[in-house]
This record gives structure tokens, sequence and C-alpha cells, in this order.
């Protein structure tokens, strides 16, 4: 069992390592600054060390895979498309070390550039279509009326409209800032039955993200800089939540502030710390609540 566990967690650790590989190119600069802002809209691939500081259950980590194939037809194309099977995985500090229905979360989306091209000031809207499962199949609830957030099926799929812009806003050299602002609609299809008024079928989100760069210290002469990123996402659920109210601040609102330093040696990965509040994102488990505070490692979508 002890084997199976060490060569479960070099799996995972390789895969979230080598994932972005798939989406990047080695001469990013010969890239449009359309293609590179596509990128800057990725998740990142991560592996917390435990569970973390809060309302969360011990964990020995939670990963994210999320490799992206990015379609295109050519280098300067107003189009644009990414595919990515993206699996959260979160194995408990519990006897043989269980890892219970993890997401399944694949997704395809669609790019349409708007504006001039201008890259301090480009522009896209972007339409995803979604699937959000746990590979489950036993009853939704449990024989005492609880959840079965060990085996129980959960299943929705979903559609995201929304728009992705790049604009100077912090005062500093060097920095990039990024937006974006979406709608998700869960629609009525293969989805959980279950989850009728108490899931919240209508989502909106929010992320602002500053990428800036740090000269590398002289003595050790690296050639390439050190990067910081600061990311905050905010989310409000809307429509049917377990009788909560239309401003029902603490069972509407999510919030996620990460801040990621990958130092010059690195290419594509660093070192994280994230604080998150809200709803659970964990497929099955989504009634409840976290409050919490993790650090890992994680790739870099923009190099």
């Amino acid at each position: 069992m002890k084997k199976k566990v060490l060569s479960f967690i070099i799996c995972i650790i390789t895969v979230v390592l080598i994932s972005p590989a798939t989406g990047q190119e080695s001469d990013q600069d010969m890239e449009s600054y359309f293609f590179s802002a596509i990128r800057a809209n990725q998740q990142e691939s991560y592996i917390t060390f435990g569970g973390g500081l809060g309302t969360s259950d011990p964990l020995v980590f939670e990963a994210k895979v999320a490799p992206y194939f990015l379609l295109r037809t050519s280098d300067d194309a107003q189009w644009g498309a990414t595919l990515s099977p993206t699996i959260i995985i979160r194995m408990y500090a519990e006897e043989s070390f269980p890892v219970r229905t993890p997401s399944y979360m694949p997704h395809l989306t669609f790019y349409r550039k708007l504006g001039t091209g201008e890259h301090r000031l480009l522009q896209y809207v972007f339409l995803t279509l979604a699937h959000h499962s746990n590979g489950q199949e036993d009853p939704f609830y449990s024989e005492d009326g609880s959840i079965n957030t060990l085996s129980g099926d959960f299943s929705t799929n979903y559609i995201e409209l929304g728009a992705f812009f790049n604009k100077r806003v912090v005062p500093f050299a060097n920095t990039t800032e990024y937006f974006k602002t979406s709608l998700e609609y869960h629609f009525d299809y293969y989805r959980s039955a279950e989850l009728q008024e108490q899931y919240g079928f209508l989502r909106w989100h929010n992320s602002f993200r500053v990428f800036r760069s740090i000269n590398s210290f002289k003595s050790f002469e690296f050639k390439k800089s050190a990067h910081l990123m600061t990311t905050l996402n905010t989310g409000w659920i809307f429509g049917e939540l377990n009788e909560a109210g239309t401003l029902d601040f603490n069972q509407r609102f999510n919030a996620s502030l990460t801040l990621a330093y990958r130092p010059s040696v690195l290419r594509d990965v660093g070192f994280f710390i994230n604080f998150y509040t809200g709803k659970d994102y964990y497929n099955i488990h989504f009634s409840q609540r976290l409050s919490v505070i993790r650090a890992g490692i994680q790739t870099f979508t923009t190099r």
C-alpha cells in the first residue's frame, strides 16, 4: 500500500510539473498578443502542501491537473479555442490515504478577438462549454438524509460567457494586468436532479490578475527575471440556494486571493500561498463552506 501511495504521489507531481508544456511554444516572443492573452486566461496546475489552515478536511495534498491544448489556424488568427481535461483531486490524511470522488472538469473554450489588437488594450470575448462530475453512481443522499460525499453521484453541465482584457492599472514598471468577467449558467442536461434548489445555477465570476517582472540579482547573473503574480477572484451565486436570501453574503459570495512567486532559476514553476473563502468547489462537497489558507507549488501560464 505504501508503495502504491508513493507511486501515485510521484505520478501526480510529475503530471502537474509537465502539464503546461502542451500549450506553450519555444519562442513566445513570436506569438501574437491575442494568443498570449489567451494563455494568461488559463488555469494553473498546482499541488498543495497538506490541506492548509482553516476549515478543510485533513489532506495529504490537493492537486489540480489542468493541461490545455491551444487550437488555432494561424499565428495572427482572430479566432481561437482551447481544450482542457482538468481534474482536481484531494488525498485525505486517513488510513490508506484515500482519494475520494475526484472532480472531472473537462471544458472547451472559444475566443474571438475584439479591438485594434494593440496589446495594452487587447480585448476578446469567450464562450466555454464545460462539464463537472465526480465519476460516482451511488445515491446522492445517504440513508440518514445527508449528502453522500463518499460515493454519491454528482454531475452538472454549464456554459460560461465572458470578456477578457488587459489595461495598465497598477502604477509599477514591468507590470501587466488582466481582468476577466463572466456569467456561468448550469443547464438541465444530464444534471443531478438533487441539485435543484440548493446549488445555484447562475454564477457571476470576476478575476483580476497582475504579473510583474523583477530583475535578477546581479551577483547571481541569471538571464531571466523572476516573476510575481497576484490573482484576486470573486464570485456571486444567484438562484435558489438552500433557502439563502437574495443578499445572503455568507452563502452566496466566494473569494480567492493568490500570491505566487517564480524564481528566475525556474521556467514554468513557482510557489504560491492562497486564501479562499466560499462554497466548496470540490463536486458533491458543494454545500460545505471553506475558509482556508494553503501553500504549494504551481505552474505559470505566462512566462
